[in-house]
Parts: C-alpha cells; structure tokens; sequence
C-alpha cells in the first residue's frame, strides 16, 4: 500500500480514491473499523496545520508521523476513510468544507489583528 502524504500530494491521493470510489453507490451500513467523520476532520486538519507551519508548506514525514502518533491514528485508517465514504459525493464534500473551515478558523486565531 503506498503511503500517504500529507500535503500537495495527500490531497491528490485522497481525492484519487474518492474520485475511483464515486461511482459506488454509498456506503449505507458503515462498519465500525472506520473511523469517525470527527476524528477524520480533526486529524486531516492537524496535519495540514502542521505542514503550513513549515517554509514548503508540506508537512514533513517525520510530523507526519508524530501528528498521527499523537491522535492514535494510523495512515492507513485515513485512507480507509475515504475508501468507505468516497461513493457519498455530498458527504464528503462537506468533510472537505468543514477540514477548509476548521483551517481558516485556526488561520484567523493565529494572525494578528489589524
């Protein structure tokens, strides 16, 4: 299984599997080996915190793996994930937009006020 990178390239790779997965009719019965949409979000947008903190802006595979240590998460439960929920284009649509908002919110707490 090819390892995910959390970045430009983590992006395009979760996007593969739910693009490959899309025509799939959604997952109605969702086993409990997946993890939560919650714990989804918080830990992809953990690691996106901590790659733009960086000068590339990419998250480095030693953050990578100390993010998900600290959460208790393995890669391979991120892109089971988006296996099981990529065919509910609506529901991850709005994975994606709360990750894009819990981001901003962390950018508008982190910028000075002018």
């Amino acid at each position: 299984m090819k390892r995910l990178q959390i970045g430009g390239s983590a992006v395009l790779a979760l996007a593969a599997t739910v693009a490959a997965t899309a025509t799939c009719a959604p997952n109605e019965s969702v086993s409990s080996d997946v993890m939560t949409r919650e714990a989804f979000i918080e830990t992809y947008v953990a690691l996106r915190a901590a790659g733009l903190q960086t000068e590339s802006r990419v998250i480095s595979p030693e953050d990578r793996e100390r993010v998900l240590a600290e959460r208790g998460v393995a890669q391979e439960e991120l892109l089971h994930f988006a296996e099981v929920h990529g065919g509910d284009a609506t529901f991850m649509r709005e994975v994606w937009e709360e990750v894009e908002s819990r981001l901003e919110d962390r950018q508008t707490d982190v910028e000075p006020a002018r």
